[in-house]
């Protein structure tokens, strides 16, 4: 069919809103949105015009249809309707929501089309992966607001969610005012409603978001007089004192900050896909960016690889040099020099009795003298990936010995445990051991490591 000018649809919206039948319509959506009355109302006009109809006719027409005794007469509408679908007069998701729209059009004149007859076009979902970068993130950054700078590097610093954003209060931040880089937020299960209900989210503030949130708020108690209490909302608006933005108010503050500079279009939830993308690069477990992100566990990851905030904290200071639009970038060496000094100082040992620990879950680990100001020479390429192997398995040893100490769990011991639903005994098993045990009924629970696995049984 022929493309008209946006005056000429815009003249004939105005006539349909005339007819009758529209009016009864658009009462019945109840819908306030003048966007969603202007689609929907070019669906029907496009229709009316492949039917060589207006809506009036459209409705007294399936008056007549309903009264009559002859299913194929009384089933002319539907069947209209499915020729319209097939003409491929519509890009497939164009025609799943006209039909949408002429579908509503006769349910809200109480002459309802029956849903089994019209086959209506699935719509295809197209995923638009985008990923704002740090480059982007400076560009949105020029000539913003404080309040909407804080916004944007707290979305793009902590992943999180637009909905968890909304309800963020001055209480989650608390770790900002103790001075600790980076800062925890906490966002219990309770807090977080809908379909996010029952998950918990513990993420962090990088340095560039942590310095743009305290000139927000200083902003705030200077030039809004506001006193701010725990319970402050973080985020709030500028034309009202303390109170929040909704959601809708975020993706508006990131799309215009997007058409101020031109860069592509994006949505909060693109940030935290830029969070999740940065933290993998840097190598963080994938649980623990589940964690991070508010995310699900599942499976042998709950409750058995949850890792401590302290934990996470580190995770996340590898990936913060990603994540920043200050920091310059770190070479591997400096990294993993970072990383050393930041272990060593958490388990509070001397450098020598480091090392010992270190070569004790690898045995082949050459000594480096990590903690020198300015060190004899720098480490070799194979000596930067041996230390960042023998961290890791340092972890996985740590973590396999606390999962065993919370159980009860030695080599030579059992521990008879209750589930809430009975008691059970747990118990720990070689690899070669395990697929015996399974036949014998046990329950498989967790790997611990490559070679040893957890396994339980209920006990009558």
């Amino acid at each position: 069919m022929a493309r008209y000018p946006d005056a000429y649809r815009a003249r004939q919206r105005e006539e349909y809103l005339s007819f009758e039948s529209v009016g009864q319509w658009f009462d019945g959506l109840g819908t306030k949105s003048s966007g969603t009355k202007k689609v929907y109302l070019n669906d029907l006009v496009h229709y009316c015009e492949w039917i060589k109809k207006n809506p009036d006719q459209l409705k007294q027409e399936r008056k007549e249809q309903l009264k009559s005794d002859d299913i194929d007469a009384k089933m002319t509408a539907e069947k209209t309707l499915n020729r319209y679908i097939n003409s491929g007069v519509k890009p497939q998701n164009a025609m799943a929501r006209a039909v949408a729209a002429i579908r509503s059009f006769y349910a809200y004149n109480f002459i309802e089309l029956s849903d089994k007859a019209v086959k209506a076009p699935r719509q295809i979902k197209e995923k638009d992966y985008r990923c704002p970068t740090v480059e982007d993130l400076r560009k949105m950054l020029e000539g913003s607001h404080l309040r909407d700078r804080a916004i944007l590097l707290t979305l793009f610093q902590t992943g999180v969610r637009e909905s968890s954003l909304a309800i963020l209060r001055v209480k989650h931040i608390k770790e900002v005012f103790e001075g600790k880089v980076p800062a925890h937020i906490s966002l219990r299960a309770k807090e977080l409603k809908g379909k996010y209900s029952g998950l918990e989210c513990h993420t962090f503030l990088g340095r560039d978001a942590i310095e743009a949130i305290k000139k927000y708020l200083d902003w705030r108690k200077r030039a809004k007089k506001e006193e701010l209490t725990d319970d402050s909302f973080l985020f709030t608006r500028l034309d009202a004192l303390g109170e929040p933005l909704n959601e809708q108010a975020f993706i508006k503050i990131v799309k215009e900050a997007c058409n101020r500079v031109g860069v592509e279009h994006f949505s909060p939830h693109d940030f935290r896909r830029a969070f999740q993308t940065n933290l993998e690069a840097a190598g963080v477990s994938a649980n623990w960016v589940k964690k991070m992100t508010g995310h699900k566990l599942s499976g042998e990851e709950n409750p058995y690889s949850i890792p401590k905030i302290e934990q996470l904290r580190e995770a996340y200071m590898k990936a913060e040099p990603k994540l920043s639009i200050t920091t310059k970038t770190e070479t591997d060496f400096d990294r993993v020099k970072r990383e050393v000094e930041s272990l060593r100082e958490r388990l509070r040992l001397s450098d020598k009795d480091f090392q010992k620990q270190l070569q004790q879950v690898y045995p082949n680990l050459k000594p480096y003298d990590w903690f020198s100001a300015k060190p004899q020479r720098e480490a070799s390429p194979e000596e930067i990936k041996a230390y960042e192997e023998a961290m890791r398995e340092y972890d996985r040893q740590r973590l396999k010995n606390e999962i065993l100490e919370e159980l009860g769990l030695t080599k030579d011991k059992k521990k008879t445990m209750t589930n809430g639903n009975g008691r059970y005994e747990s118990k720990m098993v070689k690899e070669n051991e395990l697929t015996g045990y399974l036949n014998e009924g046990w329950e498989f629970v967790a790997s611990l490591n490559h070679e040893k696995y957890l396994v339980r049984r209920t006990l009558d």
